[in-house]
């Protein structure tokens, strides 16, 4: 399996808070069946994490590979970013700020809980105009989508990828957000599953649940498109489709 979205970057979010827990987290992601890994700290997180693009960061990444391979944990390691969707995304993107999803196309980004949906559907074609393919990090957690669940059909439409939590099937983020990830399973809107770990104590990498979840809901065959096919084409930077357009 392939994990897109991933708290795993020591020090620098919410997320690992050492290259202790980090090298926990990798071989807890490993022994579950994980075989590459997108690390993905929080970025343009106003008053929070800013985490751009540049020689600190990038260095922080090449340190995390080179712990990696001393304690000879077998998982690949891809650089990204979870991006916060706000006003200055766009110049950022045109500065080198932002680190794409394994140097692909691909972006992940995050809104707020209660952004505008007019907001987020501009900055999703800000993005798609300068042929970044946004993926869109947990859309079933967002308060403005609850409920209005076929906003992400128009999302999809536009061009963008959805990538739901593996903790949402679970029931670990509330029954709302639950009820809306099982929808995107549902009506095959998601192009993708992933963990957003934080820490391996809580919201761990372990992914095999979440392949059970999917094949239990849906098949196996469905289950190894969303944690594995798709996740290898953003990688190999290439097109993907939605469950719908496959299954």
């Amino acid at each position: 399996m392939i994990d897109l979205h991933c708290h795993i970057l020591p020090g620098v979010d919410d997320g690992s808070a050492s290259e202790e827990e980090s090298c926990m987290m990798a071989r807890m992601a490993a022994d579950s069946g994980v075989c590459a890994l997108a690390a993905t700290p929080h970025c343009n997180v106003p008053g929070q994490f800013e985490n751009l693009a540049g020689p600190a960061l990038l260095e922080r990444f090449a340190a995390l590979e080179r712990l990696l391979r001393r304690e000879e944990i077998p998982l690949r390691l891809y650089t990204g970013m979870e991006v916060f969707m706000t006003e200055s995304v766009p110049a950022l993107l045109e500065q080198g700020r932002l680190l794409t999803l394994g140097a692909s196309r691909y972006l992940l980004v995050e809104f707020g809980f209660d952004e505008s949906p007019a907001f987020a559907f501009g900055m999703l074609e800000q993005l798609l105009r300068r042929d970044v393919v946004p993926v869109v990090a947990h859309p079933e957690r967002y308060h403005f989508i609850q409920g209005s669940e076929g906003t992400l059909l128009k999302w999809v439409e536009l061009g963008c990828a959805l990538q739901i939590n593996k903790g949402s099937l679970a029931g670990k983020f509330g029954r709302r957000a639950a009820h809306t990830a099982r929808w995107c399973l549902g009506e095959g809107c998601v192009h993708l599953i992933a963990s957003d770990a934080h820490s391996p104590y809580r919201r761990t990498p372990r992914m095999e649940e979440a392949w059970e979840q999917a094949a239990v809901f849906d098949s196996p065959a469905i289950a190894d498109f969303l944690l594995r096919d798709n996740p290898r084409r953003i990688l190999d930077d290439l097109p993907i489709r939605p469950v719908m357009a496959e299954f």
